[in-house]
């Protein structure tokens, strides 16, 4: 029993601080250059993404004006659809 014991305890007295240290170190230096590239990576990602529903907000805006008749139809036709399903699920 204590023969385990003590080959524990010299293996923790081989043990370089110095070396453990500046292992630490380089690995916090690991983890901050990819939680850097990651969010670089995710701020791209954001920028592009708003940047397409603008455009298809706006695109659909337009078809919106250039078809008023249609899209005032289709809203009154989509309101009587959810009046009628609202009405008949409170029945």
């Amino acid at each position: 029993m204590w023969g385990l014991a003590e080959r524990k305890t010299s293996r923790l007295r081989d043990l370089d601080l110095d070396d453990l240290y500046d292992q630490v170190d380089t690995l916090r230096g690991y983890v901050q250059d990819l939680s850097r590239s990651a969010g670089k990576s995710a701020g791209h990602s954001y920028g592009r993404a708003r940047d397409l529903a603008s455009e298809a907000a706006q695109d659909a805006e337009e078809a919106m004006k250039d078809h008023l008749v249609a899209s005032l139809v289709l809203a009154l036709g989509l309101g009587v659809l959810v009046g009628y399903f609202l009405r008949r699920g409170t029945e």
